[in-house]
């Protein structure tokens, strides 16, 4: 189960949630879920790592890859690219949780109960934030209900008002705010574009099946 929220009470829950508490936005695509994660946390001087897990190919995106340790005669990874190893705490954002490969989703499972990634610990504080699209028309990968366990889950839903004061604050053409602001379902797509994508989706599927 989860909880509906709009803008304003997005951040309320992201200024009241313990660091050890993981969370998962469920919504629409370009709706403002990483742009909010990332400004409200810089704003506070933390440093947010977004890791977009639809597009990775190999579990060696998140967790390093392995190398021969010639002082102990074994195999260790080596931290990847992202990993804080100046003992600072991070936000760390995982776009698109449920794009991703099957063999990427296992390398989070630690991550989200021990915050550990191949035996290396995220500094302490450090918390984990999860982004996943909802909707048939979307080509998603069912998530692990022990994965899903592991956040407080929260349907992200803004309103048009909110986006109206979003627009009006950083200055959008005004034409664009007065015909958002008297066509309020025209921030939906298209009834006909969200069909569409979904017969799509649907084909591609039957190629794959065939």
């Amino acid at each position: 189960m989860g909880v509906k929220i709009n803008t304003t009470e997005l951040l309320s829950v992201l200024e009241i949630t313990p660091s050890h508490h993981n969370i998962m936005l469920v919504g629409k695509h370009g709706i403002g879920k990483s742009r909010i994660i990332e400004d409200y946390f810089t704003e506070r001087g933390k440093r947010v790592v977004t890791l977009f897990l639809g597009q990775m190919s190999d579990p060696g995106d998140i967790i390093g890859l392995p190398v021969l340790d010639g002082a102990i005669n074994k195999t260790v990874f080596r931290p990847p690219y992202w990993f804080p190893e100046d003992g600072q705490p991070i936000v760390l954002f995982l776009d698109e949780l449920n794009r991703a490969r099957p063999e990427i989703l296992q390398t989070v499972m630690d991550l989200t109960l021990n915050k550990t990634l191949a035996g290396k610990k995220l500094p302490e504080g450090s918390q984990i934030i999860s982004a996943v699209n909802e909707g048939e028309e979307y080509q998603l990968t069912d998530l692990d209900p022990a994965l899903v366990s592991r956040f407080n889950i929260y349907f992200f839903a803004p309103t048009p008002a909110e986006w109206l004061l979003w627009a009006a604050k950083n200055k959008l053409d005004a034409r664009v705010i007065d015909f958002i602001d008297n066509n309020n379902d025209c921030l939906e797509p298209p009834r006909w574009i969200r069909t569409w994508t979904k017969q799509q989706t649907a084909a591609r599927g039957n190629v794959f099946r065939n």
